[in-house]
């Protein structure tokens, strides 16, 4: 049975799940909201100097993809948000990297996945999200802990 936590309902009746995006470059934000609401998503852009806890309670994604090349700072902040889940379920995250560094962070503060290619090849994302989210419905994905306090 799926959850309906994290979803809204779509005007045929079908469920789609909400994603958040963080990404700092405002032309990859809306291609990356565009690929997503394509597949099925409702999608909304935010920065971490947003009200991220507000936002996470009223969104209550399913699911963040997160650029990993905001400031360590502003990273810890959004990661320790959400892995805190005050108000809403801990989405999937989804750890955007091009640079090792940025690769290993996402690791260290908890994603669940990172997708290491730059927004010209993010056609299997929505992919990649539709396992994760699947896995953790049917249980099947742990949930990583944070290396790192936050």
């Amino acid at each position: 049975m799926r959850s309906t936590m994290a979803e809204a309902p779509s005007p045929d009746g079908e469920t789609q799940d909400r994603v958040l995006i963080f990404q700092p470059e405002t032309r990859q934000a809306r291609a990356y909201r565009e690929l997503f609401e394509h597949n099925g998503y409702q999608a909304r852009t935010a920065l971490p100097a947003d009200d991220v806890q507000r936002i996470c309670e009223e969104v209550q994604p399913a699911l963040v993809i997160f650029d990993m090349g905001f400031w360590e700072a502003d990273s810890a902040l959004v990661f320790g948000i959400l892995n805190n889940a005050l108000g809403f379920q801990r989405p999937v995250i989804i750890g955007l990297s091009t640079l090792d560094v940025h690769t290993r962070r996402a690791r260290r503060f908890g994603a669940d996945a990172v997708w290491i290619r730059g927004v010209d090849d993010a056609v299997g994302l929505p992919r990649l999200a539709g396992q994760l989210l699947a896995a953790r419905r049917a249980g099947t994905l742990k949930v990583p802990q944070p290396k790192t306090p936050l």
